[in-house]
């Protein structure tokens, strides 16, 4: 007793390590993300318990070493205050879970033991470094090696392509906040081994010297450690932990040079769609030239990867698409080129009126960066963003626009929101007032010096200028794009994500129980719209249709008003139809046709009213993708059903049918009368651009115009329609010029 008095005495200040730990801590259970015992409460502390850990061994050392006690004490001084290091922030986070925010508990010691608990032995042995390399300022050489420690990412971010990190610090970071799924993966497990097995040799070596004074052993040592840890700096690419260009050009194997872009690529992929895609970026390119007013000075690097998975084990981000400018490169999943790739080469344009390191706004302000990109590129699924932007004004979601631009608030909102307001104000300014004063804003972050007014005079009349456009809007509309939350306001966001893609995972595979099960254990925690979706789901693929139509019944409710409503309605009218209670399934269907949450949801919902109408619905739901590829055929073998093709083009995609197969279903001629004749015209010209086919693409772009749709729709068609007037003009040249390797 008397010892641990002495032990936890002011004596060693391990009170006042300890009191910082509990304060520290019960602010992270203040905060979103850290307030759960998860991976972004374990990763924070890791840090923490590094540094306070490698303070605490230095001074206890020193006393040590001026024999204020004996080994044994010394050895109990060091043991006792690991385990009070550890044992506080867990029991401080565990004691929270039981009265506010519960997530998993066996997540969260996964958590901790891998990430959090290896700290002790990092810190320990960074520690012991410091203490023998130099005689004085041992506490400021070891948190100067703490910080180029933690810099290396900053390294790895800057000269390579990838946004994940492995740090012996902080163990991981997974990129950006669009993955929420993180979980204790093998890669991770393995690297934190490592990390123990490396740094638990240095410092137990280190320790013997030190204690038994031999100098030769901690020279040895030191320098072992040199020569070991940048040899593991080189391995790292092939061990996995880091991407470098090498690796990435290696898996990325080929590649397609233009005028202004070498596209790097998998050599799957189908030599007419990169021909395509080579087209696409040149198209993109002269759009941004007339927008900033210049030529780009040097080739833009693209990246394309395969799929989702392939991005993540090479970059980081499964679902986020991103460019570094100041590396001049893009990196995007292959399919998402038409829709995303403007967006991200407008961020390299940028770069030439960019300041700092990472050639951006200045002051690193995200609404400045992502809406000059988004003002490059102004469409948003199809929509024009000023129209998204009134959208969202007219039915309540409203945001400070000033506080937008001046603070970093971008990142805590729903990101439809960020990204829409920022872009369609940063066009209205460069509209308005030309390019030139923008890239001046853009440069200094300073409204007033660049403009000659204070922003909030421009935001008044920016408010003026979008009230005065006609465009129709629709609440139902507003609630898809708009009603969901940011990650920093959802209920376990990281431990939800990683069960729901485990979940998915065994459903499609067809192992419907353990993914029921899942499912289930997500809904404990929070009223999660896809565990809703794939619980039903489980119950109708289990034969327990009448159970799974209940249970949407009793939950739907609580997600009216948010974007998740409209895809549960469609469920639970799949689920009627799938039962043939046809007038309960239309009923839903045509609720879902009136409030027209988006284009997709209008033509599925009335392609399934056509479906009932033909007796096909049951059979159509039940089978799969190539049933319904023949279904919908057949359907369009005597006359065309217009809600079906842009259907049948996605699945077509899917199968990789030949170009010329699928055409042979269009040997009629199409008619334009409706909404649903154009928009399927609009689908079916950029799959013939996609194909390399320019002259049917612009006559059927042409087709498309015949309807007039409200303003919104015909910004869109027209501009689809201007685009393959451009294809067709200078694709030839283009790929003419293009070397494919």
């Amino acid at each position: 007793m008397a010892s641990t008095k002495k032990i936890l005495s002011a004596f060693n200040y391990l009170s006042v390590y300890l009191i910082i730990i509990v304060v520290f801590n019960i602010i992270l259970i203040n905060y979103p993300l850290t307030n759960v015992f998860g991976y972004e409460f374990s990763a924070v502390n890791a840090i923490l318990l590094v540094l306070l850990f490698g303070l605490y061994t230095n001074s206890v050392f020193k006393k040590f070493l001026k024999g204020k006690f004996d080994k044994n004490i010394f050895k109990k001084y060091l043991t006792t205050a690991a385990a009070l290091f550890l044992i506080l922030p867990a029991l401080i986070s565990i004691i929270h879970s039981f009265f506010a925010v519960s997530c998993s508990l066996t997540d969260g010691i996964s958590f901790y033991l891998v990430i959090t608990v290896p700290s002790i032995v990092v810190g320990f042995s960074l520690a012991l470094i410091s203490f023998s390399a130099v005689k004085k300022f041992q506490k400021t050489f070891f948190i100067l090696l703490i910080i180029i420690i933690l810099l290396i990412p900053l390294l790895e971010f800057y000269f390579n392509p990838q946004v994940y990190f492995f740090n012996p610090i902080f163990a991981y970071y997974p990129g950006t906040i669009y993955d929420e799924a993180v979980s204790v993966s093998i890669k991770l497990l393995g690297y934190r081994i490592l990390n123990i097995l490396f740094f638990g040799s240095i410092g137990f070596l280190l320790y013997k010297a030190i204690i038994n004074s031999l100098k030769r052993i901690r020279t040895i040592t030191l320098i072992s450690t040199i020569i070991i840890a940048v040899i593991f700096i080189l391995l790292s690419p092939k061990l996995g932990y880091s991407t470098t260009f090498s690796r990435l050009k290696y898996e990325l194997n080929g590649t397609a040079e233009t005028r202004h872009f070498i596209i790097h690529y998998p050599k799957k992929l189908d030599h007419t769609l990169v021909e395509a895609i080579a087209v696409y970026h040149e198209y993109f390119y002269d759009q941004l030239k007339q927008f900033f007013g210049y030529d780009f000075p040097a080739k833009i690097n693209s990246y394309l990867f395969l799929n989702n998975r392939q991005k993540e084990n090479l970059f980081g981000s499964a679902n986020a698409d991103i460019a570094k400018p100041w590396l001049k490169s893009t990196f995007i999943t292959y399919d998402d080129f038409s829709t995303i790739l403007k967006h991200e080469l407008a961020h390299c344009y940028s770069s030439e009126f960019g300041t700092g390191l990472f050639k951006v706004a200045a002051g690193l302000n995200p609404a400045l960066i992502e809406g000059c990109a988004v003002a490059a590129d102004p469409v948003y699924n199809e929509n024009n963003i000023d129209y998204m932007a009134l959208l969202a004004y007219n039915n309540g979601y409203k945001i400070n626009l000033k506080k937008l631009f001046n603070s970093f608030d971008f990142y805590t909102l729903t990101s439809s929101l960020s990204y829409i307001y920022a872009g369609s104000f940063c066009k209205y300014l460069i509209s308005t007032y030309g390019i030139e004063k923008f890239k001046s804003y853009y440069s200094e972050n300073n409204f007033k010096k660049a403009y000659g007014f204070p922003i909030d005079a421009s935001i008044g009349k920016y408010y003026q200028y979008l009230t005065s456009l006609h465009l129709m809007s629709g609440k139902d509309k507003a609630n898809y794009y708009y009603g969901y939350k940011s990650i920093f306001y959802k209920a376990c966001p990281r431990y939800v994500a990683e069960k729901l893609k485990e979940a998915w995972n065994y459903y499609s595979n067809k192992d419907y129980h353990p993914a029921k099960s899942i499912f289930l254990d997500i809904l404990k925690v929070t009223n999660n719209y896809s565990a809703v979706i794939g619980y039903a789901s489980c119950l109708n693929a289990l034969n327990n249709t009448n159970k799974a139509i209940g249970f949407l019944l009793g939950n739907i409710k609580q997600f009216e008003g948010s974007s998740s409503y409209y895809s549960i309605e469609l469920r639970l009218g799949d689920f009627y139809s799938i039962q043939k209670n046809y007038t309960k399934a239309d009923s839903i269907y045509q609720s879902i046709i009136k409030q027209k949450p988006t284009y997709a949801y209008s033509y599925i919902a009335n392609l399934r009213v056509n479906l009932i109408q033909d007796s096909l619905a049951a059979r159509y739901l039940k089978g799969n993708d190539f049933d319904k590829y023949i279904i919908l055929k057949e359907m369009n073998s005597s006359n065309y059903n217009y809600y079906s093709i842009p259907v049948l083009i996605n699945l077509a995609g899917s199968f990789d049918e030949d170009y010329n197969i699928f055409l042979k279903i269009f040997d009629k001629k199409i008619e334009v009368t409706d909404f649903a004749g154009s928009y399927a015209a609009f689908k079916l010209s950029n799959y013939m651009l996609e194909h390399l086919d320019f002259n049917k693409a612009e006559e059927t772009a042409s087709l498309a115009l015949k309807y007039k749709a409200d303003e919104n729709f015909e910004i869109t068609l027209q501009n689809n329609y201007s685009k393959t007037i451009w294809f067709k003009k200078h694709a030839g040249q283009i790929l003419k010029n293009t070397f494919l390797k």
